[in-house]
């Protein structure tokens, strides 16, 4: 295991994109590509947890040459990720109108337990190698997987489903005015 932590926290990731990762009240979930591509987003509404994913992306890049960083990025990421369970309301991209979360999918777990396993991964090569030549690198089943997840962010970012105009969440709705 110690040896395919990067590729199992890879395909992880990219496999927790298939799922919702939130769902929502009356019934409604939010797909977790959704949530990749719109979380930058969040921050104005106080939602910081999208950054583990740039923080997991820092610390896969890191993983060899830079074992403590990339540990101690992987491990902020985890900490954002997990103060995910306390969000409480959440928009939509059908109403646009804030929606208590009543839920996470199987999105969020994968997500979170790619993280994990990264952790656990590196934490483990930075107490046993000696140097960055022992720490196992990239392989080709690595490149593929992050090949996949560019193609699947750039679908994401062409489905009509997915569409979801932040403007409308922020703006207040124009009242009707009456002479």
């Amino acid at each position: 295991m110690p040896a395919f932590y990067l590729t199992t926290s890879l395909a992880l990731y990219l496999l927790s994109l298939a799922f919702d990762g939130a769902l929502t009240g009356a019934g409604r979930h939010v797909p977790a590509l959704q949530m990749l591509l719109y979380g930058p987003w969040g921050i104005a509404f106080g939602l910081y947890q999208w950054f583990a994913n740039p923080l997991l992306a820092l610390a896969v890049l890191a993983h060899r040459r830079f074992r403590r960083l990339a540990l101690g990025c992987g491990l902020l990421a985890l900490y954002l990720a997990a103060s995910s369970f306390a969000i409480t309301r959440l928009p939509d991209n059908q109403s646009y109108a804030f929606q208590d979360v009543t839920g996470f999918g199987a999105g969020f777990y994968l997500w979170l337990l790619a993280i994990l396993v990264f952790c656990m991964g590196q934490l483990w090569w930075c107490w046993k190698a000696r140097s960055a030549a022992d720490v196992p690198g990239w392989g080709w089943l690595d490149v593929a997987l992050i090949a996949a997840l560019s193609v699947a962010l750039y679908a994401g970012t062409q489905m009509p489903s997915l569409r979801f105009e932040p403007h409308k969440v922020i703006v207040p709705p124009e009242q009707p005015r009456t002479l």
